[in-house]
């Protein structure tokens, strides 16, 4: 009988519309589909490190709490414009709360984890496989001038969406034979109601480079499966419609069901 084949996840950047993520892993684990090896870029970075960590339903609680007062915590903060409009410091916070990532290392993890970030002068992607797991999220998340980039090892770290912003070259080194890649930087997000804010601009010419990359580095390193929910209508920080997102991301996944069958069992086959 052929051996299971080693199955990855890659779960891409896009901000809120990654609340789909979780929906997709949801559908996936009721199909019996049980990841061996995950990666994650930005938000598909928080979500992946929250599954390695055992940490995925107190993550969904959270979700379901959100609200935009919750959700403007973790950007007032009572500082000088340095190197991005928030530190950061508070969403680290939140990802090292106990019921979250805690104090967690890569060490900690059930099974094999990457996060993707950029370095911003190189202009390279940073395979993040070490250390504890908050920095690296938090590394992997941080938008240029949004958040202030992350000081590692002599680098100074961005958001992973600028050159992987879905990981599926990760997965594959980390020893995956099948990998399914999750794209939520899809469609546009539609007219803006009036002039942009800077904040805005920062945000969506992110998703512009972002989509672009995404086009690319899945024609150059495509996925076995790849689904793609429908959430390009969504905003980066839509963060309060999480349950319509889960609900995409579910739904997505369903509607591969019978593809991911008939490839899983070529492979089996093979």
């Amino acid at each position: 009988m052929s051996a299971r084949p080693k199955i990855g996840l890659a779960l891409g950047s896009g901000g809120a519309r990654g609340w789909a993520h979780i929906g997709v892993l949801r559908a996936l684990l009721a199909m019996g589909v049980r990841p061996d090896v995950v990666t994650g870029t930005s938000i598909g970075a928080m979500v992946g490190a929250a599954y390695a960590a055992g940490a995925f339903d107190a993550f969904l609680r959270e979700l379901e709490a959100l609200n935009w007062v919750r959700l403007a915590a973790f950007f007032v903060e009572p500082r000088m414009w340095t190197r991005g409009i928030f530190s950061g410091k508070t969403v680290t916070t939140w990802l090292e709360r106990p019921d979250l990532l805690g104090a967690r290392t890569f060490a900690d993890l059930r099974l094999p984890f990457a996060a993707m970030a950029t370095d911003l002068f190189t202009e390279s992607p940073v395979t993040l496989r070490e250390g504890r797991l908050s920095h690296a999220v938090r590394a992997s998340i941080s938008i240029p001038g949004v958040f202030d980039p992350v000081p590692h090892e002599g680098r100074f770290l961005v958001d992973g969406g600028f050159t992987d912003p879905v990981p599926v070259a990760a997965a594959r080194a980390l020893g995956a034979d099948f990998v399914i890649a999750v794209d939520i930087n899809g469609g546009t997000a539609g007219k803006p109601k009036g002039a942009p804010n800077l904040l805005a601009t920062l945000l969506q010419t992110t998703r512009l480079v972002e989509n672009a990359m995404s086009r690319l580095t899945l024609a150059q390193t495509p996925a076995d499966l790849l689904i793609r929910p429908k959430t390009g209508h969504v905003q980066t920080l839509d963060f309060h419609g999480g349950r319509a997102l889960v609900a995409a991301g579910e739904a997505a996944a369903r509607a591969a069901q019978p593809t991911l069958s008939k490839v899983l069992d070529h492979v089996l086959a093979s």
